[in-house]
Parts: C-alpha cells; sequence; structure tokens
C-alpha cells in the first residue's frame, strides 16, 4: 500500500507540472507578443507613419487592457495626438491615462505634461486646483494617505485663491485625526474655523476634534 501511494503521489505531480509549466510559457509567450506588437507602434511612430502607430495603439489598448505596457500606449497615443495638433484628443487620452492607470511610470511622466497642456489650453488655474482636490480624494479613497497629503498641501500652496482650499484642509485634518496626529488635526481645524468660518467645511470641522 505504501509503495501505490507513493507512485499515485509521483504520477500526479508529473501530471501537474507540466501543467504549470504550459501556463508560465504562455505568459511568456503573451507578454512576448505584447511587446512585438508595441514595438512595432513605436517604429511606425519614428518612421512617420503616425496614423499606422495611432491604430497599432489603439488596437493594444482594446486587446490587452490589463497589459503592464497599456499605460505605455496611452501615453503615446497622447504624443501622437500632440503631433497632429489635436490638443484636446491629446487632453482626453492624459485623463485616460490618469484615470486607469494612475500607478505607473507613464501616468507618472505624462501628469506634469497633462498639467502643462491645460496651461496652453488655457484652463485656468481653478481647474487644475479642482484636479488637485478631486486626485487628493481619490488617493485617499485608495488608502494612499501619503500621496493625498501632498496634493492638498500642493493645492493649498500653489492655488491658495481656489474654493477648494477649506476641504484640503478638512480632508488634510481628518487624515491626520485618522493617524492619530491630534495636534494636526486641531491645526486645520483652527485654520478653517479662522479663514474659512463662513464655508460648509466649518460646519463640520469641529467634530474631528471630539
Amino acid at each position: 500500500m505504501k509503495f501505490v501511494r507513493h507512485y499515485s503521489t509521483v504520477v500526479f505531480w508529473r501530471c501537474v507540472t507540466p501543467f504549470w509549466q504550459n501556463i508560465s510559457a504562455r505568459r511568456s509567450d503573451m507578454a512576448s507578443e505584447e511587446k512585438k506588437i508595441m514595438d512595432s507602434g513605436i517604429a511606425a511612430f519614428r518612421a512617420g507613419e503616425v496614423d499606422k502607430a495611432e491604430d497599432i495603439f489603439r488596437a493594444f489598448i482594446k486587446d490587452f487592457p490589463s497589459s503592464g505596457l497599456a499605460d505605455n500606449a496611452c501615453y503615446n497615443l497622447a504624443k501622437i495626438a500632440l503631433s497632429k495638433g489635436q490638443q484636446q484628443r491629446a487632453l482626453s487620452w492624459y485623463e485616460y491615462l490618469l484615470d486607469t492607470y494612475p500607478d505607473t511610470d507613464a501616468a507618472y511622466f505624462g501628469k506634469d505634461e497633462y498639467v502643462e497642456l491645460c496651461r496652453e489650453m488655457g484652463k485656468g488655474p481653478a481647474e487644475i486646483a479642482d484636479e488637485c482636490y478631486f486626485n487628493g480624494r481619490k488617493l485617499m479613497e485608495k488608502g494612499k494617505l501619503d500621496d493625498a497629503v501632498a496634493e492638498f498641501n500642493r493645492l493649498i500652496e500653489q492655488y491658495p485663491g481656489c474654493e477648494y482650499v477649506d476641504n484640503a484642509h478638512y480632508q488634510l485634518a481628518a487624515i491626520c485625526k485618522k493617524r492619530g496626529d491630534k495636534e494636526g488635526c486641531k491645526r486645520h481645524v483652527e485654520i478653517i474655523m479662522t479663514q474659512y468660518a463662513e464655508t460648509d467645511a466649518a460646519l463640520y470641522a469641529r467634530k474631528l476634534l471630539i
């Protein structure tokens, strides 16, 4: 009986191991295929075949939305739109990149380019400030509190006249409370109560001190 049980185990692993090897091989083949497609799009763009490159990158996002290279495809589409003088389309691709693939390298580089493009298109500081605030809220929802703090502080420092400054202080107070930083929470609440006493944020700020 011992021999049979041992033999069965060996047979089982002989069957399973090739199965996992096949999965790994398929994943490797898929990654290789994705890279080839991206390389062909980049080559077309560099060769001046802009429309062809655009078609390749669009198809890539449609076929491989979860790929680790999908963010690069979005970024390249924004660049292609800019090369065609299509600023609004470029803006849309930057926004799609930042919303869909926010934690990628392409988003890191694309964010500053997006803000700069907003300025070039005549979007005022208020609109960019609004973006800071809502980015901060999204980061809070994802639990990325350090990044949220940085975004709210950027809003307060760069756009002090924005209508969301009081809300930014409120969110910073809420983050401080969540972290057990009573002094930090109190500091932001006092700013709200003294500088923004007539705002909605002031109605709720004191409750954070309870």
